[in-house]
C-alpha cells in the first residue's frame, strides 16, 4: 500500500506535470492531449516494473525535438502522423530493450561531459526560439526548425505583436521561474494554466479574446484521443530506425544523471528495461516516446517519495483529465504554453557550469560548441548522435596515444625529468596509457624520437601502461631491435607477469629486468623552504 509521502509525491508531480505534458506534446508537433496518455500509460508501466522510487517517465523537452524531426515528413496527414508516432515509439522501445540484452549501457560513459552540455544548451536555444511567436502573439504555420522560425522572426513588424499576449506569456515565465527557486514544491505552473482558463471562459477583460487558445490551433477530442489505423510501410520504418535509437539514447542519458544523483547507478539496466517495456505498451494506447523527466523526477524526492507507488500516482492521476478535461485544455491560451517553454528552456541553460567547461580546455570547449552548432543546424537526432561519434573518436584519439615522460638518469640512480641528457647516456623512458592494437603501432616510432643522440642504456618502464596485448608486445620488439642496430642497450621493467608469459609463448626474447620504478618527494633546499 502506497505511505503518505507516496502519495503527496504523486499528486506533487501530477499537478506540476500536466502544464508540462501539454506543452512537451505541442513541442513534439502533436495535439496536447497525447501528452497526457504519453504520462499516464508508460508512466504506470515504468513504475510497474523499474525499480527506483525516483524515476518518474513521460514526455521531456529534449526528446519532443527529435520526435518534432522525425514526424515531420507526415506532419500535414494526420492519419500518417499517428502511424508514425506508434512506429517510433515502438523503435525507441526496441532500441531500449536491445541495449539492454546486449548489455550496451556502458556506451553511455564515453559521452563527454562537454557533449551533454552542448545538447542541453542547444536544445534550450532551439525550445526558445520556436515559442517565440506563440510568444508574441504570431504563431507561424508550418515551422519546423528554429532557423526557420528565426527567419520569420525577423520579417515581423512591431505592429503584428499582440502586447496581451506577450504580456500573458511574459507573466507565466516570471512566474515558473521565481516559482522553480522560491517556492519549488507548489504547482505554480498548474495556476497560471487556472488562472488563464478563467480568463478565457468569464472574459472580464477585452484583451482576453486576443488570446488564441489550444481548442483554436488544434484538435482536442474528448476522451482517449485516436489511436493509429493501420501499420506502416517499410519506407516509413527505415526512415524512423535511427531517430528511435536517438531517442532511447538520449532519454538514457537523462535517466543516468537522476540515478547518479541519487546513488541508484546499478539500477541503470533494469530501468532502461522498464522504460523499453513501457514504450511497447505506450505505442499501441497512443503515447509517443517517454523517457525520464530530471525535473519530475527531482519532484519525487522533493514530496518524499518511498516506493514505485509515487511515480504510479502521478501517472494515474492523468487518467481523468484524458477522460473529463477536455474543455479545460481546449480553453488554455496559447502564449501561456509557449511561456512555460520558453520557461523551461530558460532553466536548461546552466551558465556556471559552461563557464567552468570553456576554461577548462581547448578540446572541451570544441567540443562545446561543436554540439551546440550541430543542433541548430542539423536534425535534432542527427546532432546527437554525431556529438556522441564526436566524443568516442576523441576518446579512442587520446587512448591511441599512450603518455611517455623521459627521464636522465644520473651516475646515482636518481631521474632527473628537468634535464634534456645525462652524462652517462642512461634514460628511463615510462609508458602510462593503453598499448592496445591502434596505440602499440605507434609506439615503436614515438620511442625512437625520445633517444638522444648519446644514450647507451634505455629503460622502458611499463608499470602504468595496461591493454598489454600481441600487437604491444610486437611493438616493443620492435623498438629493443630497432634501439641495438643503433648499439643502445634497452630494460623493459615494470611489466605485469600475464604479459612477460604472453611475450615468453610468442616466441619473443625481450629483455625484461626486475626495476621497480619508485619516486620520492624531496625536500625542497633551505633557502626555499623559508616563508617570507
Amino acid at each position: 500500500m502506497p505511505r503518505a509521502t507516496d502519495l503527496n509525491a504523486g499528486l506533487l508531480v501530477a499537478l506540476v506535470g500536466i502544464p508540462q505534458c501539454l506543452a512537451y506534446a505541442m513541442l513534439s508537433g502533436l495535439p496536447p492531449i497525447y501528452g497526457l496518455v504519453t504520462a499516464a500509460v508508460p508512466g504506470m508501466v515504468a513504475a510497474l516494473v523499474g525499480r527506483s522510487a525516483h524515476v518518474t517517465v513521460g514526455p521531456t523537452n529534449t526528446t519532443g525535438l527529435i520526435i518534432l524531426s522525425s514526424l515531420a515528413p507526415w506532419a500535414s496527414n494526420p492519419d500518417q502522423l499517428l502511424v508514425a508516432m506508434a512506429t517510433l515509439t515502438v523503435l525507441t522501445g526496441l532500441s531500449r530493450l536491445l541495449i539492454v540484452v546486449l548489455k550496451a549501457e556502458k556506451i553511455f560513459n564515453f559521452v563527454p561531459e562537454s557533449v551533454m552540455l552542448g545538447f542541453a544548451t542547444g536544445a534550450a536555444l532551439i525550445i526558445a526560439l520556436m515559442q517565440l511567436d506563440e510568444l508574441l502573439g504570431v504563431p507561424f504555420e508550418g515551422v519546423r526548425t528554429a532557423i526557420d522560425s528565426v527567419g520569420r522572426l525577423v520579417r515581423l513588424r512591431p505592429s503584428d505583436i499582440s502586447p496581451s499576449a506577450l504580456g500573458l506569456g511574459l507573466f507565466a515565465i516570471a512566474v515558473v521561474l521565481l516559482g522553480r527557486r522560491f517556492a519549488p514544491k507548489w504547482p505554480l505552473p498548474l495556476l497560471v494554466l487556472l488562472v488563464a482558463i478563467a480568463l478565457v471562459w468569464f472574459a472580464p477583460f477585452g484583451f482576453v479574446e486576443q488570446w488564441l487558445t489550444l481548442g483554436e490551433v488544434t484538435d482536442i477530442p474528448s476522451g482517449w484521443p485516436p489511436l493509429a489505423s493501420q501499420l506502416p510501410e517499410w519506407a516509413m520504418i527505415q526512415a524512423l530506425i535511427i531517430p528511435g535509437f536517438a531517442v532511447a539514447f538520449i532519454g538514457s542519458l537523462e535517466l543516468i544523471v537522476t540515478l547518479r544523483n541519487r546513488h541508484e547507478q546499478p539500477w541503470l539496466r533494469a530501468e532502461i528495461g522498464s522504460q523499453g517495456v513501457a514504450n511497447l505498451v505506450g505505442s499501441v494506447t497512443g503515447a509517443f516516446p517517454a523517457s525520464t523527466s530530471l525535473t519530475r523526477s527531482v519532484l519525487l524526492e522533493v514530496g518524499g517519495a518511498m516506493t514505485r507507488w509515487a511515480p504510479f500516482i502521478a501517472a494515474l492521476v492523468m487518467l481523468p483529465i484524458i477522460f473529463f478535461g477536455a474543455e479545460l485544455i481546449r480553453a488554455i491560451p496559447q502564449p501561456v504554453i509557449a511561456g512555460l517553454l520558453v520557461a523551461t528552456a530558460v532553466t536548461m541553460v546552466k551558465p556556471q557550469q559552461i563557464r567552468r567547461l570553456l576554461a577548462a580546455s581547448k578540446q572541451a570547449r570544441t567540443l562545446f560548441v561543436f554540439t551546440v552548432v550541430s543542433t541548430l543546424v542539423l536534425s535534432f537526432h542527427e546532432a546527437i548522435l554525431l556529438g556522441a561519434l564526436a566524443g568516442i573518436i576523441l576518446f579512442l584519439v587520446q587512448t591511441s596515444k599512450p603518455q611517455l615522460i623521459r627521464y636522465a638518469v644520473d651516475e646515482e640512480g636518481i631521474m632527473h625529468l628537468d634535464k634534456d641528457h645525462s652524462e652517462q647516456g642512461r634514460y628511463l623512458i615510462q609508458v602510462s596509457g593503453s598499448l592496445y592494437f591502434a596505440a602499440a603501432r605507434q609506439l615503436p616510432d614515438r620511442l625512437a624520437l625520445l633517444l638522444p643522440e648519446n644514450a647507451t642504456i634505455v629503460v622502458v618502464e611499463l608499470s602504468h601502461a595496461h591493454q598489454s596485448r600481441v600487437s604491444a608486445a610486437q611493438a616493443l620488439q620492435d623498438f629493443v631491435e630497432l634501439a641495438r642496430h643503433r648499439g643502445i642497450e634497452v630494460q623493459l621493467c615494470g611489466a605485469s607477469d600475464a604479459f612477460r608469459w604472453l611475450s615468453r609463448r610468442l616466441g619473443m626474447n625481450l629483455p625484461w629486468c626486475n626495476f621497480q620504478l619508485q619516486k620520492r618527494l624531496m625536500q625542497p633546499p633551505e633557502s626555499e623552504a623559508r616563508q617570507p
